[in-house]
Formats: C-alpha cells, structure tokens, sequence
C-alpha cells in the first residue's frame, strides 16, 4: 500500500487477524487495533472484531476516513503467536517501532511455523488424557491406555488436516476411535475401566478454548461473538458425544451391549 495513504491499515488489519486467527478474544483484537491505530497518529479508531471477520474505521492525519473489511477464516490455535503480535502491539504503543516496522515483525509473526512439534502435540495429547484418566480414579494401566488412544487419535488428526479434511470430519473420526478401541481393548482383554478410558481420551478433543472465549465475550458484553464462540463449542461437544455414541452402536453390532 502507498506510504501516505492506505500504509496504516495494513498492520492493522494483520494484527487483529492473527490474534483472530490464533485463538484470541475478540476484545483483544479490538484493543489491539486501537492502541496500535492511535500510537499511529490516527483519530478515531474504531474496529469490530466477529469470529468469521474484522471491521476497522479511522482518520487520517489529513481528515480523510478509511474503513476496511476482513474476512477472517478459521485457522490452527498458536497462542504464541497470539502473545507474539501483543508483544509488537506495545512495542508501537511505546514509539519503539514505526508503522512499516511493525507491518514486517507482524508478517514474520504470520510467516512463522508453530513452535510445537507434531511429536510434541502427539505427547502432549497422551499426557492430557492419561493425567484426566487418573483423575477421574483409573489406575496406572487406564491412564497408559487412555493416553495410548489419544496420541493414536491425534496422529489421525493430523492424517486428516495432510487430506485437508479438518474440524467436522476429524473431531468426529477422533471421538469415534477414542470410544471404539478402549471398547474393544477391554473386550479382548478384560483389562482397564473402559468408563474412565473413554473420559480421558475424549478431553483433548473438547473446545475448552471456544467455550472459555465464549464465556469472556459474553461476560464483557460482546453477545454477537459470545453466542458464536458458544455455539462453536456446543456443535464440537455434539459431534464428540456423537462419535462416543457410533462407537457404541457398532459395539453393539458386534455381539453384545457395550462394556
């Protein structure tokens, strides 16, 4: 964009768009845009942050208006990244970083792989369900299954996101699997409670950080982008409760009620 005319709006746009992308709030977005639009020099800085898009409006030094419309499309949770753009956020509040320099650190921030590993992810999905497994009163050898299913599942998680089939597809395979194989584990070898197994191996799968959201746009007045967050949370939960409720149909169909 030329310098002196549309250069303000880029940063800005980027910046709420990666907080969006990642996993923010919708308010930080918004404070965001603001604290970065006035450190500029602009006046009148507003901005409308939704899950799905982000309207910014200002003006410029010479009294002209801008306004912009993004669309902001449902991506990977790095909060890193999220904490990444705040960090340049308060960098321009404080006059350490000028417009053009804060539009490069952002599309570095953009351009940057996640700092988690997939053979992190997949560790860190079997502690979390093996810790909720012992949690809920299983013994060492439900939280070693437990844990066992969840990083099968998230192997297929990222089997699925290499196909591009993501979200709908692999929350519903995942929570299938996380039913189906501590089910038929127990059946062919009596060991483990399959109960707290399945508990377990289903927590990684629930929209902890959709929910949290949900909670803190509401409780701030945002009711637009809390009853979205909310209800991205409620069809993920259904979708999980599905797949937990398909593998116990096909248990079923293989000789028996369920264990």
């Amino acid at each position: 964009m030329p310098v002196g005319e549309s250069r303000y709006m880029e940063p800005l746009q980027l910046a709420g768009r990666l907080i969006m992308e990642n996993g923010g709030e919708t308010y930080r977005v918004e404070e965001t845009i603001t604290r970065m639009g006035k450190a500029f020099g602009l006046e009148r800085v507003e901005s409308f942050a939704v899950p799905s898009g982000l309207f910014i409006s200002y003006c410029r030094q010479d009294g002209d208006n801008e306004t912009s419309v993004t669309r902001v499309r449902k991506g990977s949770r790095h909060l890193s990244r999220v904490d990444a753009v705040n960090a340049v956020s308060r960098q321009v509040e404080k006059g350490e970083l000028s417009c053009e320099e804060a539009l490069a650190r952002l599309r570095e921030i953009a351009g940057k792989p996640s700092h988690v590993s997939r053979p992190m992810l997949i560790l860190a999905a079997a502690a979390s369900a093996a810790g909720f497994a012992g949690m809920f009163g299983g013994s060492v050898v439900d939280m070693l299954i437990s844990g066992s299913v969840a990083a099968l599942v998230e192997v297929l998680t990222h089997v699925l996101e290499r196909l591009n089939l993501r979200d709908v597809v692999s929350t519903l395979l995942g929570s299938l699997f996380s039913a189906l194989l501590p089910m038929l584990f127990h059946r062919l070898t009596g060991m483990g409670a399959v109960e707290l197994i399945v508990a377990g191996a289903l927590m990684p799968l629930l929209p902890g950080l959709a929910m949290t959201n949900a909670v803190q746009d509401a409780l701030r007045g945002d009711m637009v982008s809390g009853l979205s967050h909310g209800l991205s949370a409620v069809l993920t939960a259904v979708l999980v409760a599905g797949g937990a409720l398909v593998a116990s149909a096909v248990m079923s169909l293989m000789g028996g009620a369920p264990v």
